[in-house]
């Protein structure tokens, strides 16, 4: 069954990603401007994720890492493994490998990389994220970071593309009250940035008719 999902996958891959309108489905708005665009702000930094993709039973899970609460932007969230496009990558892939490794221990030589997603910015902390998709063949042993890494957690792909999307009002880091669409984790919320990926996920998935069990 993984197997085929991952051949289904990679095939998806070779086609057009569905692009905005797929992350716009979960993009947090204010309520009076929906439609806004948010301009980018000068001197943007750029960051790399990986949404990592292994079998639990068979079953294509995603692994997700919650940061710790702190004094940050980012305090709290549910997010990809993935961090700061340093001077030494040599691409934001191999930025994106390196701190999957740094942060749940998981060795960018055993990824396969299945290829991008569309680019994010986060207006929040002035940051282009550039996402990757990644396969493993089988459940790794996480070793999360003690800092970076509050707890992980192991979605089926499935509960992404079944979910009914709900929406709550969130205070963004920049003190603006927003609507923020948002899929519900056992009561746990993933939205923003890495929910508009995971929309686009959803998307290449739904739009190839990839089997997930």
């Amino acid at each position: 069954m993984f197997e085929q999902f991952k051949k289904g996958l990679q095939q998806a891959f070779l086609q057009p990603l569905p692009g905005k309108p797929a992350q716009d489905l979960l993009k947090p708005y204010v309520s009076l401007y929906k439609s806004l665009e948010v301009p980018q702000l000068p001197n943007s930094r750029e960051g790399a994720v990986m949404s990592l993709i292994y079998p639990i039973g068979n079953i294509p899970h995603i692994l997700f890492i919650e940061r710790p609460v702190y004094q940050g932007v980012h305090s709290g969230q549910i997010a990809f493994p993935g961090g700061k496009i340093e001077k030494s990558d040599r691409s934001s892939l191999d930025a994106a490998l390196r701190e999957t490794y740094e942060e749940v221990g998981v060795n960018g030589a055993q990824i396969e990389v299945i290829g991008p997603l569309s680019q994010v910015y986060v207006l929040a902390s002035n940051f282009m994220v550039y996402p990757f998709v990644g396969i493993l063949p089988e459940k790794p042993i996480l070793i999360p970071d003690g800092i970076e890494v509050a707890n992980t957690l192991e979605v089926p792909l499935h509960h992404f593309v079944e979910s009914i999307v709900k929406e709550t009002t969130m205070k963004s880091a920049l003190g603006i009250d927003l609507i923020a669409p948002y899929y519900d984790l056992e009561g746990k919320k993933l939205w923003g940035a890495t929910a508009m990926m995971v929309s686009e996920l959803c998307a290449v998935v739904k739009n190839q008719g990839i089997k997930l069990y």
